[in-house]
């Protein structure tokens, strides 16, 4: 185990040459608490790489996650597991970001049309674009982890 800077490492861990580790002094990775639930997240984004970057940085961090290639496979997601909240690219085939989240609002279950969703996005996107999206923020990638990480807890519904 080797430690390095921010940007090393999230090269490493998108590149699939390394794997989050656990905290020092952290045994929920080991035996994981019976009474904590994790919040669960779902990672929408086309591009593989960075889907699986999110993936092992949440996962990392003590989040379940859920992946999605495109907003279709995400509404499915959506309704199968219930996140807690959504980690939306916009541009992405078949169904985008604006569509996916016109169609989560249009969903007839209160409970999931509801659910929070972070941008994660290269697109050049402002902060208006994410209030017209009712979005509870915005990341622009490329992203430092602990932005990211950030971002999360402050979007996770307390």
């Amino acid at each position: 185990m080797y430690e390095v800077g921010t940007q090393l490492a999230s090269v490493f861990l998108a590149e699939g040459w390394a794997e989050p580790a656990a905290e020092v002094g952290a045994v929920a990775a080991v035996c994981p608490a019976p009474s904590r639930t994790a919040a669960l997240v779902l990672v929408v984004d086309d591009e593989t790489r960075g889907r699986r970057f999110t993936t092992r940085l949440l996962t990392g961090k003590g989040y379940e996650t859920e992946e999605a290639g495109d907003g279709r496979e995400a509404i499915v997601r959506l309704c199968e597991h219930s996140p807690d909240l959504v980690l939306l690219d916009l541009y992405m085939p078949f169904m985008d970001g604006w569509q996916f989240r016109a169609e989560q609002q249009r969903l007839p279950d209160r409970r999931l049309a509801d659910i929070p969703v972070l941008l994660v996005t290269g697109a050049d996107v402002t902060i208006d674009h994410a209030a017209t999206l009712r979005a509870v923020g915005l990341v622009q990638k490329p992203f430092y982890p602990e932005r990211l990480l950030d971002a999360v807890r402050k979007a996770l519904p307390s």
